[in-house]
């Protein structure tokens, strides 16, 4: 939904409300798909030929339809900010439910209901959006210019001796040979080789980065290294990632 190559944005606070509800679609279609489960009739998907409703939150709450009443419900909620999921299980019952309704006629789940969810997997880790650990400050450094080469300098500045995925660079280059903006002839390795930063690529330098005592990079992954010790120096000019 953020889709950072071609809308320039990077985290969840900056989409618009109605791509936010889009993401519970989203959510669940994969979901299905994943499962291989087939649509059910009023709820999401079935199950054994059970009806169950798909929920789906990046907020604290889910909100559930009357329809699902009796009915099993998936609950899914994702805490971007701190990269941790939760996947659990309800039977939707009316002591499981708040009074209050929406417009829509949808209702929260009571405390009591929380206190039933089984939960498969809760406050679980999973890979984090780099924007949302930069900070502010960082991110401002790496998006303010308006080059896409000079933006991909600027990160590798920023960020040094940690490994980047591609996805980032990628939607720092905003062009299809995203490639282009890293390497020499016109690339960021240009601007940051005659400053000692090396842009190494874990496809094609591995051996370097473990040279180095950087950390473990792979084949879609990319790190920056600015060399001060003499020997460091040495190795990287005579495999000419800096000048």
């Amino acid at each position: 939904m953020i889709d950072s190559k071609r809308s320039g944005r990077f985290t969840l606070d900056e989409l618009e409300k109605t791509e936010l509800t889009y993401i519970g679609t989203k959510v669940e279609i994969l979901l299905r798909n994943y499962l291989k489960l087939e649509r059910g009739d009023k709820l999401d998907l079935k199950i054994d030929g059970i009806e169950v409703d798909v929920k789906n939150t990046v907020r604290s709450q889910w909100t559930i339809p009357m329809e699902a009443m009796g009915h099993p419900c998936i609950l899914i909620r994702a805490q971007e900010r701190r990269a941790l999921c939760w996947f659990g299980l309800l039977v939707i019952s009316e002591p499981y439910l708040n009074k209050g309704k929406n417009r829509d006629q949808k209702r929260t789940i009571s405390e009591l209901g929380r206190q039933r969810i089984h939960w498969l997997l809760e406050a679980a880790p999973y890979p984090p959006n780099f924007w949302e650990r930069i900070g502010a400050e960082g991110k401002n450094a790496i998006t303010s210019p308006r080059g896409g080469t000079d933006r991909i300098a600027a990160l590798f500045t920023t960020v040094q001796q940690k490994p980047l995925s591609r996805n980032v660079v990628e939607a720092l280059a905003q062009q299809k040979d995203y490639m282009k903006r890293i390497r020499g002839n016109g690339g960021a390795r240009d601007i940051l080789s005659p400053l000692g930063i090396a842009i190494l690529w874990g496809k094609n330098d591995r051996e370097l980065i473990e040279e180095l005592g950087l950390p473990f990079c792979t084949n879609d992954e990319f790190i920056s290294f600015k060399a001060v010790k003499d020997e460091d120096i040495a190795l990287l000019r005579r495999a000419c990632r800096i000048d």
